[in-house]
């Protein structure tokens, strides 16, 4: 099954492989590549770090904000780590009953997907990234929520660009039960061509990504 939410989870578990950082609200770039341009920077904002070389770990507390192009992660904690492999991992979590809080812009489209988690959770080596406990993705085009996918988790598979959803106690849901909803294409549309009448007029709904924030 395929759906638009899934670009937030690949562009999430790309954020995620990055390098270990060695000072707080450092700014680099992804090593993925060795063209300087191909990767947009990474910063992470956190009110302290602790970094270890040996074990290859970096652990990010308080007020964590990690921002990489127009992707956002909001989170209490971050934790990332590496094996002897070279494959990475990285959980975000929150101390209280709050939830991670990812948004993805997507400015041709006037489009932002926002997922929200208790946890948030990347295996580089299964390639896999999990957003658990009261789950929640969704689509909105010039503010209007569209596309939905809720659950206790919902898990993407960076390889198939697939993803599945598993209910539970701990669902999104009061009844427990995975709960999808999707809008027909030619709904998306209209709704995508009437922003773009808003845009010219300037009347845009505040907050909305638009085609000119591709050039900042």
């Amino acid at each position: 099954m395929r759906s638009p939410i899934t670009a937030t989870l690949l562009t999430l578990a790309s954020l995620l492989v990055i390098s270990p950082v060695h000072g707080q609200t450092q700014l680099f770039s992804s090593s993925e590549s060795d063209d300087p341009e191909a990767e947009p920077a990474t910063q992470i904002l956190s009110n302290s770090l602790v970094y270890d070389d040996a074990k290859k770990t970096s652990v990010f507390v308080g007020d964590v904000i990690m921002t990489r192009g127009l992707l956002t992660l909001r989170a209490d904690n971050l934790d990332m780590r590496e094996d002897s492999e070279g494959f990475q991992y990285g959980i975000a979590t929150m101390d209280d009953d709050g939830r991670v809080h990812i948004r993805q812009e997507r400015p041709e489209n006037y489009e932002v997907l926002e997922g929200l988690g208790e946890r948030a959770e990347y295996d580089g080596k299964l390639e896999t990234f999990d957003l658990i406990g009261k789950a929640r993705l969704t689509r909105f085009i010039c503010g209007k929520p569209l596309d939905t996918i809720s659950g206790q988790q919902v898990r993407y598979y960076q390889k198939t660009e697939t993803y599945q959803a598993v209910g539970g106690a701990n669902s999104d849901n009061t009844d427990g039960r995975v709960r999808s909803v999707a809008q027909p294409r030619a709904k998306v549309d209209a709704v995508i061509e009437d922003c773009r009448v808003l845009h010219a007029e300037g009347n845009l709904p505040a907050g909305v990504p638009t085609p000119e924030t591709l050039d900042d």
